[in-house]
């Protein structure tokens, strides 16, 4: 049975600038098949529609990957795939309907498919996606892609975004899942040793492990939402946050 609890803040930089906040996200349970799908994308901050094709992979990618699980697939790295190729395509078309170029709704993908068989993560750009075992021992599927130059990164609307592309497998000893954009990095790695900071981790997932509430709980994702939202979490980044926390109880074997 998984539990989650999600939330997003707008950072100081776009609170200044009069934008709203570009990052989207989206995480659901299907408890028939015992499996978890979250997406997160983070549109560009120098992209003017970048929300709109934030928003559009979200749901795309979230949308093919329950069809998939719900077919009883179970190749789930070929399924992240095709929604990314898919997410693109939809983006790309987005853009030309109302007459922009693609980089002008730029956002980056992450997305994870857990089931009791496995699953795989997928990741476009910077961002993070953590997992952790029922031991508390938490690591970093992919590790952020940073582009030539500071503060660059890759896109999902970029020419070689699907070759850009990472995807790796995740083992059925999968207890944890976050996801997180790149305001986040500062209080979820530690560059220096290239590691996932796991004290962090142990406390934001304290509250949903204590917790009984199947699928989303309102009160921690409103918790969530409100840590983000911080000072102690604005002092670290000016930047928009999202975080998806999610968790499972492993049958014993």
């Amino acid at each position: 049975m998984w539990r989650f609890a999600a939330g997003r803040a707008t950072g100081s930089s776009h609170d200044k600038l009069g934008k709203p906040c570009q990052d989207r996200f989206g995480c659901v349970t299907l408890a028939g098949e015992d499996a978890l799908i979250a997406v997160v994308a983070d549109g560009a901050g120098t992209a003017g529609h970048a929300h709109l094709g934030a928003e559009l992979a979200v749901t795309t990618m979230s949308d093919l990957g329950q069809l998939g699980v719900r077919a009883g697939r179970r190749d789930y790295r070929e399924i992240l795939r095709e929604g990314a190729t898919l997410a693109r395509q939809r983006v790309v078309e987005a853009a030309g309907d109302r007459k922009l170029a693609p980089r002008d709704m730029a956002c980056t993908l992450l997305a994870v498919i857990v089931t009791p068989f496995g699953g795989a993560a997928l990741q476009i750009g910077d961002g993070v996606i953590v997992t952790g075992t029922a031991a508390s021992e938490f690591r970093w599927a992919i590790w952020p892609q940073k582009g030539e130059y500071a503060n660059a990164t890759f896109f999902l609307s970029d020419e070689r975004a699907l070759a850009q592309a990472e995807v790796v497998d995740l083992g059925d000893d999968v207890q944890d899942v976050a996801l997180m954009s790149d305001g986040m990095e500062p209080l979820a790695l530690h560059f220096a040793s290239r590691s996932a900071h796991a004290p962090f981790f142990r406390t934001v997932f304290a509250p949903l492990h204590a917790s009984a509430t199947p699928g989303e709980s309102p009160e921690l994702s409103q918790a969530v939402a409100q840590l983000l939202a911080s000072a102690s979490v604005r002092a670290r980044t000016d930047d928009d946050t999202t975080l998806v926390l999610a968790t499972r109880k492993l049958k014993e074997s």
